[in-house]
């Protein structure tokens, strides 16, 4: 399963616009307020429909904070007016057949409705009438991460601190769709599948496949990192590195915890969905992963690394995630860099990381801090103010002196580039700031 394009009418920032997607990756970049979390959340919305009827799933609708708003100021009061209908229309790939459907809002105190979606649900009723039977469908898994997902942990682990993580029973393959499109939800069931798997394996004295592909799939996301495992003794999740040190989940780092909990949430969804396929479940399982701030978090060496990781744990997925690392751009290939400010694709594995920043991402001489930039053109400036002053007298003087000392005070702190600059002025016979 997988969206080949999208369209957008009147949904938040957006008037109207398409975007396609490749099959693998894709990264959407763009200034803040460009409306990358917004394609997140459209995609959501769209892909969600393949829940409509499905037990155990709720897929997200359009919702009044999606509605598009314009500003009016024809008169002397200022009005902000919404604007519909709200429109998401999609185009798919689903069991190897193209299929279009559409999602829309048509007012206030409406409710989404759903338009195309009959072979969309032709294939739901399937799934759920082979799941039922017993089976060996392949679900397709879909799921979002959004970029609170660090701090959901952090309360996740507060709330259950006194007793741990639950004992899973028995439930229905479609578990592993539940809170799947909440970009909020956190890691609890993950951990309690873990616990669960663990204790199963430990009382019927064998290997699971299914718990071993959950952590091949961590060591192979995880850098530096060898197993994940449940440690019933101090109840949460135990990471070992390749030095031998073993730390519990709450004593790693931001960027491990995150990885951590979103590699091992998709692994886990895909060994709940698709238990028939054992240790090849997250291998083989498709469908669709969202991720907001792909780089939350990670160090610049495992930015570098992080797309090809998940590439190869997880091949049959289509991800779409949005970054500002320029280090997860030069790791893309051709198609699946989506810049929303210019609406370009571009090949960029052979650029430096100075030309994506500058080039690509807008930032002008990232070689050189922003600081080093308006010292330079401050000093550039000062010149120009001495150079100005040595032939003035009277008013312009005092102009000029004052306007040395706006120059030259931002820059206090840095005690040699202050002293350098008083020292020219010094040189052109004006007395300093302090005089």
């Amino acid at each position: 399963m997988r969206i080949e394009r999208i369209e957008v009418k009147n949904f938040r920032g957006f008037a109207s616009r398409a975007f396609e997607f490749s099959p693998s990756f894709n990264v959407l970049i763009g200034d803040n307020g460009t409306g990358k979390t917004a394609i997140l959340d459209a995609l959501s919305i769209a892909a969600g429909a393949i829940f409509l009827g499905l037990e155990g799933a709720t897929p997200p609708g359009i919702h009044r904070d999606d509605v598009r708003r314009v500003m009016h100021t024809s008169g002397e009061v200022p009005t902000l007016e919404a604007l519909y209908p709200v429109e998401v229309r999609c185009k798919g790939l689903i069991e190897g057949k193209i299929l279009e459907w559409a999602r829309t809002l048509e007012g206030p105190n409406k409710h989404t409705t759903h338009g195309q979606t009959s072979d969309l649900s032709k294939r739901t009723l399937s799934w759920r009438s082979q799941v039922r039977k017993g089976k060996d469908v392949v679900l397709p898994l879909i799921a979002y991460y959004g970029t609170g997902r660090l701090w959901l942990q952090r309360r996740a682990r507060q709330s259950t601190a006194s007793d741990g993580a639950r004992v899973l029973k028995p439930r229905s393959r479609f578990r592993g769709y539940h809170g799947c499109l909440d970009p909020s939800s956190n890691h609890k069931d993950f951990v309690s599948w873990f616990k669960t798997m663990e204790l199963i394996q430990l009382q019927e004295g064998r290997a699971l496949g299914t718990l071993g592909a959950v952590k091949h799939a961590l060591r192979e996301c995880m850098r530096d990192w060898t197993d994940v495992r449940y440690d019933l003794r101090l109840g949460m999740l135990v990471a070992s590195k390749k030095d031998g040190a073993q730390l519990p989940f709450d004593m790693l780092s931001d960027g491990a915890r995150s990885m951590l909990a979103m590699v091992g949430n998709i692994a886990y969804r895909t060994a709940t969905l698709n238990p028939h396929l054992r240790e090849q479940a997250p291998s083989q399982t498709p469908g669709i992963v969202l991720i907001d701030e792909l780089d939350l978090h990670l160090h610049p060496n495992w930015q570098r690394e992080v797309v090809d990781d998940l590439r190869k744990v997880f091949p049959q997925m289509q991800f779409v995630a949005t970054t500002h690392s320029p280090f997860i751009i030069q790791s893309l290939r051709e198609n699946e860099l989506i810049n929303l400010d210019d609406q370009s694709r571009e090949t960029l594995p052979s650029r430096s990381i100075e030309d994506i920043a500058q080039e690509v991402m807008g930032v002008d001489l990232p070689q050189r801090s922003h600081r080093h930039q308006v010292m330079m053109e401050a000093a550039r400036k000062y010149y120009a103010a001495l150079e100005q002053a040595k032939g003035s007298k009277g008013k312009e003087l005092q102009r000029l002196k004052q306007e040395l000392d706006e120059l030259s005070a931002p820059f206090s702190d840095d005690v040699a580039y202050h002293a350098f600059l008083e020292m020219q002025r010094g040189k052109a016979g004006l007395p300093g700031d302090e005089s």
